[in-house]
């Protein structure tokens, strides 16, 4: 029955499965599905995680390449905002650092190819390094966009 619920009421499912923890029936449990759930639920932080870094670094590298001029500020308004939600999720999962330059380097070839398409799609002739001009700790600095001078006092 419980391995039913699992495929046909989610929702029901974690809630029969939170009551039968708090009640300390463990017997009763759904054990392989609770682990497979908690697997992705860790799977699920760092794909937050490496989403986060790709649009960064998509923006940074509009910034950095893109001839175009009016969208400057809010893509750097954009920025902001991402690495304020990145800041956040590495503070709320700090082991989410020992995958962080992992997660970068996956984040750099996504958005590397997505800045290549639509630098495309705009008719703009803009060629993306293969090696990603930053690193991770200048992807998250607060103060640190294309043409600034990097900050020391960390």
């Amino acid at each position: 029955m419980i391995k039913q619920t699992y495929e046909t009421d989610f929702l029901r499912w974690t809630q029969e499965q939170s009551a039968l923890l708090r009640a300390g029936k463990w017997a009763e449990l759904d054990q392989e599905h609770i682990a497979e759930e908690l697997e992705d639920m860790g799977r699920e932080q760092k794909l937050a995680l490496q989403s986060l870094l790709r649009q960064i670094l998509l923006h940074l590298i509009k910034l950095q390449y893109s001839p175009a001029s009016a969208p400057r500020s809010k893509w750097t308004e954009e920025i902001m905002e991402l690495r304020d939600q990145a800041q956040a999720r590495i503070d709320a999962t700090p082991s989410l650092k020992h995958h962080a330059h992992e997660l970068f380097d996956k984040a750099w070839q996504q958005a590397r190819r997505a800045a290549q398409r639509m630098f495309e799609l705009h008719g703009e002739q803009v060629s993306v390094p293969d090696i990603c001009p930053h690193s991770i700790e200048q992807a998250l600095d607060p103060d640190c966009f294309p043409g600034s001078e990097q900050r020391t006092d960390r």
